[in-house]
Formats: C-alpha cells, structure tokens, sequence
C-alpha cells in the first residue's frame, strides 16, 4: 500500500491525504495502474480510513482570538486618523514640508510596522508572547530612532524645521502604537484614545478650515499619540503576558529573516501607492479626498480575506474531488472580490454625492474614486495570496506594474492633462488585479493553503 512521508503532519481528511500523496508524485494514473484505485483521490480515501487515530493537539492558550466581525470593520476608520490632523498640520508646517514628511512616516511606518507585526505574530503563534511583546517595544523604539534622525535629515536638505522632525516621529509612533493596540485586540481601546482628535479635526472642517482653530487640532493630535503610545507600552509589559513555552530561546532571528518577503511587498505596495497618490495631496478637494472611501473600507477588506479562509475550510471538508473543490474555491473569491468592491463602491457613491451637492465634484474625481476601488480589490486577492506564501508571483507581479506605471506617467501623463495620472493610475490598477487573479488562479486549489 503507498505510504506517506516519514513522520507526517496531522492528517485532517481526505484530501489533506490526498495533498500529501500529490506531492510525493502520486498520479491518478498510477492510482489506477500500482493500487487499483479509480484516481488520486479514491487511494486517499483509503489511506485515511487505515490510519490510526491521532489525538487532538492541545489548544495553544497563547494563539490570538479570531477577530470579530464589527472589530475588523473599524479598522478603517482606525487607518484614517492622521488624514484628520493633515490641514491643521499644513497650516503649522506648510504644504511641502507635509508633503515629505507625509510620504516619509507613511512609507517607513507602513513597512517597519507590517514587519514588526508579521514577526510578532510568528512568535506568538509558536508558542512566544514575551517574546513577542519584546519584538514590538524593540523594534518600535528602532523604527523611532529611524524615522526621527530621517527626518532630521529631511529638514536639513529642504523645506521643513524641528516641527517636520516632530510630525514625522508623531505619526510613526500613532501607527506603531495602534499596530500594537491592534495585535492584542485592543481595538476599543484605540477607538477611545482617537476619538478627541477626530472631534477636532471634525470641528476645524466645520470652520472651513480657520487658521485660528488649527492649534486646538494639534493639541489633541499630540496627546492621542501620546496616550497610545503608552497604552501600546502598557500593553507589551513583561509581566501581562504567557510565559514562553519550553526552556528553549525564542527564535527571533529566524522569525526576523523569515519577513522579508512580506517587508518586500509592503515596500512595493507602499510605492506603488504612495507615487499615484501624492500628486494629489495638494490638488481639488475631489481629487484629494478620492482615497477616503478605500482607507475606511479596508477594514471590510480584512473581514472579506478573514471570511474566505473560513468558508474555504469548509469547502474543503464538502468537496469530493480536487476539481470540484478547485471551481467551488474559485467561486468563492470571486464572490468576496465582489463584495469588498461593492462595499467600497458603496462608500464612494456616498462621497460623489456629498461632493456633487457641494458643487466639487468633475469627471476626474469619479475616475479617482473608481481607481481606488479597482485598488481595493487587488489588495484583497494580495492579501489572499501572501496568505498562502507565494511571495514570488505577488512581488513579480507588483514590482513589473509599478516599474510599467512609473514609465507610463511620467512619458503619457501630459496627453492627459490636467491630471493626466488618474487614467494611468486606473489602467495601472486594473493590470494589478487581472495578473494577481490570474497567478491565484493557478494555485487557489491546493488543498494544503486550507489546513
């Protein structure tokens, strides 16, 4: 009888057995010819029903909690607090200094705390939460340390002072600190912390932005980060967390190597982003607000990836052939794409009205508002495939379109004017999805990613 390999994993059903057969080689063909079963997943059925029985590993009282549905949909608005702080913060340090210090704390904040989380999350999930609270306060003092002397640097070779450096290192503590507030499922926490700054960032936009009213803004801005800087503090204490588990050292260095994939697409994700999105910072209140429909939706973005993974495992213990589980699987992502666009697109129909009745709205925010849709959407299928570890077409992928959007803009750009980027960055998008679907398509029905 075919065996598997030596010292095999739990085996959960058929067609984990089945996943282990394919990949030590075994054909239908060889099914049929060497054991008399009809295909691959006849002799896997078999092996399963002689297995001995296993007991069930014991529940790692350490895992994280699975995230609630009203938690994950909060996050968005969670995402979008320094867009709040942005107009007082422009009138304090003006527009070009923002401009730098903006793309400087969002780049560095959006890769050094994806990397920290990823790392954090690896300990944890072996069995590690000291160690993983010491992660998150080391390597976020680092990220500081980094981002105040890049700052400083920043002021001295352009537009910007001690102010900028100030900015800079205030925003980069706010997304570490909720990064963390996040990771412990403190999510209330941070809604109680924000919830001043967007009461005055509220009130300055009902003032039509008076210049009076910014240093109330700012004010409020400083504490939130303050405060969740020490909460995120707090809740990274030694002493709140599990022990460690065994006598062993953490393996933080191998956990540390084993991110840079996902560091490497969090650097091309950013660029991608952060290049079709600042020119326009400073342009029409449509064109400027156009990302603010996908910034608060991506938190349906996460529950939408969270849902597919669930309703995967599912798939997998109903279907009877890999065939069947292959389109069923399919279905399914097409059908949660579908969902976070049209949640997005529901999102976005709110703000067109809302600038339409303010007489704001042109063709070219429509587009921009469309474009980020598209954008959502490839963010979901990337998030889907990072989940099943295939970095190699994802980083391909992203790295080819943003090298082909970079040259598109800046030779096509002109033919399009005024702001000849939004038709650019919206095919950009639309390449972006169609070649992550396609690379997905090819592996979605591998047993093995819904274990």
């Amino acid at each position: 009888m075919a065996t598997l390999e030596p010292n095999p994993p739990l085996v959960v059903d058929e067609l984990h057995t089945a996943t282990l057969l394919e990949r030590q080689g075994v054909t239908d063909q060889e099914a049929r010819d060497r054991y008399g079963c009809e295909d691959v997943f006849e002799l896997a059925g078999e092996m399963f029903r002689r297995l001995p029985r296993r007991p069930d590993p014991p529940r790692d009282e350490t895992s994280a909690r699975p995230p609630q549905r009203f938690v994950l949909l909060t996050h968005g608005l969670l995402y979008s607090v320094p867009g709040v702080v942005y107009p007082a913060v422009l009138v304090e340090i003006g527009g070009p200094a923002l401009l730098r210090g903006m793309l400087l704390a969002t780049t560095l904040g959006w890769i050094w705390g994806m990397g920290t989380s990823v790392t954090a999350y690896r300990l944890l999930g072996q069995g590690y939460p000291q160690a993983a609270a010491r992660i998150w306060r080391r390597l976020s003092l680092l990220g500081l340390g980094i981002a105040a002397a890049d700052a400083m640097m920043l002021a001295a070779t352009g537009a910007g002072d001690a102010s900028l450096a100030v900015f800079v290192v205030l925003q980069m503590s706010f997304q570490l600190a909720s990064g963390v507030l996040v990771f412990y499922g403190m999510e209330w926490r941070l809604a109680v912390i924000v919830l001043p700054t967007f009461v005055a960032g509220g009130a300055y936009l009902a003032h039509r932005y008076d210049v009076g009213h910014a240093v109330p803004v700012l004010i409020t801005a400083v504490g939130t980060c303050v405060l969740a800087a020490g909460v995120a503090w707090w809740a990274t204490g030694p002493t709140r967390q599990p022990r460690d588990r065994g006598a062993q050292p953490a393996p933080v260095r191998p956990a540390l190597f084993s991110v840079l994939p996902c560091i490497a697409y969090a650097v091309l994700s950013a660029l991608f982003l952060l290049y079709n999105t600042v020119p326009f910072v400073t342009a029409p209140l449509d064109l400027a607000l156009a990302m603010a429909p996908l910034v608060v939706g991506m938190g349906t973005v996460e529950w939408r990836t969270h849902r597919f993974n669930i309703q995967a495992v599912e798939l997998v213990r109903r279907a009877r052939t890999t065939a069947e589980f292959h389109r069923s699987v399919w279905r399914l992502l097409l059908r949660e794409l579908a969902l976070c666009i049209l949640t997005l697109a529901s999102l976005g129909t709110l703000l067109l009205l809302a600038l339409s009745v303010a007489g704001l709205l042109t063709p070219r925010g429509m587009l921009l508002v469309t474009t980020y849709l598209v954008l959502g959407g490839a963010y979901f299928v990337g998030f889907i495939t990072v989940n099943h570890g295939h970095f190699s077409s994802i980083l391909g992928i992203t790295g080819a379109v943003l090298v082909l959007n970079i040259a598109a803009t800046n030779s096509m750009a002109q033919y399009f004017a005024p702001y000849g980027e939004v038709p650019i960055f919206l095919a950009s998008c639309v390449v972006l999805l169609a070649l992550l679907l396609m690379a997905l398509r090819l592996n979605i029905g591998d047993v093995h990613h819904y274990r």
